[in-house]
């Protein structure tokens, strides 16, 4: 089965309003600014909530590999708390309380719920990279949390090349911030992640001499098929075409995101059919930000 490319993570924007005369809004600044100071108020910022969803879509239709609905918190700057929240609790404060204290309780771990497998995570900041604190083992080694830190998908914004304008229509008190980037730039980040991900998965014991024979024989045979896998995966993204597309809602007056939706679509030129391609849709609310 081709591993998914598509599923891996994410974005930012922002904006900032001047009142003319009367009741109508004027924005002298570039949206490209606007981006900037979105981007630096979150940076600024000591905490926030968030509640979002990810799904990942092949060819217009939900698959399994992905369907998630989380939540989380950003405490002291650099000290975030991941996750999962069950749909039928919907995306509520209360549900993302309740998430919290599990949190707490538990730590980084999986559990079964109502037939469904949740996740929790805790991660740190060290050095200007976001760190989990801790890996729980079985269960927990396909948590999808870290990867949708929607924190880390905003700061990517910041440096890569992209194209930045203001969409229409934004409710009362917002603005609405479309950023694409580059072909190459959407390739590139998406090739990062990925290889993030495939060294995560790199056995252990790689490179260090075994005990015995019959060790030795088994470390090889694993890092032979984590070479074979790493392999396809880089084949697979060199014939994909990779788009990734974000809207986010400013508040106007706090410089503040409050809304961030992006897609990241990624077509393949020897798929079996034309437009075979899988599509990442995200979309994160923010609040309570101190």
């Amino acid at each position: 089965m081709r591993k998914s490319i598509a599923y891996s993570g994410m974005i930012a924007v922002m904006l900032v309003g001047i009142l003319g005369s009367g009741c109508t809004e004027v924005n002298n600044k570039p949206a490209p600014k606007d981006l900037s100071l979105a981007l630096a108020g979150m940076a600024g910022s000591d905490g926030v909530s968030f509640e979002g969803s990810a799904a990942l879509l092949r060819e217009g239709e939900a698959t399994p590999a992905l369907n998630q609905y989380y939540g989380g918190k950003m405490e002291n700057h650099n000290q975030l708390s991941l996750y999962t929240l069950l749909p039928d609790k919907g995306t509520s404060k209360t549900a993302a309380t309740e998430g919290i204290r599990k949190l707490e309780k538990n730590g980084a771990t999986a559990h079964i719920h109502s037939g469904e497998k949740s996740y929790s995570s805790k991660l740190e900041k060290r050095e200007g990279q976001w760190q989990e604190l801790s890996k729980a083992s079985g269960n927990n080694e396909d948590n999808p949390l870290p990867r949708l830190n929607p924190l880390l998908q905003l700061e990517q914004l910041k440096d890569v090349d992209k194209t930045v304008t203001e969409e229409t229509g934004a409710a009362r008190g917002t603005r609405v911030l479309r950023i694409q980037l580059t072909p190459e730039a959407a390739r590139a980040l998406l090739s990062r992640e990925l290889e993030q991900e495939m060294n995560s998965l790199r056995p252990a014991n790689s490179g260090v001499k075994a005990k015995n024979t019959n060790q030795a024989k088994a470390d090889k045979a694993i890092e032979a098929l984590w070479q074979k896998q790493n392999n396809e995966m880089k084949q697979q993204l060199a014939k994909a075409n990779v788009k990734a597309v974000y809207h986010l809602t400013v508040d106007k007056k706090q410089n503040l995101p409050r809304k961030l939706d992006w897609t990241r679509t990624v077509s393949y030129t020897d798929g079996k059919k034309p437009g075979d391609q899988e599509s990442l849709v995200v979309q994160v609310n923010f609040y309570g930000y101190h």
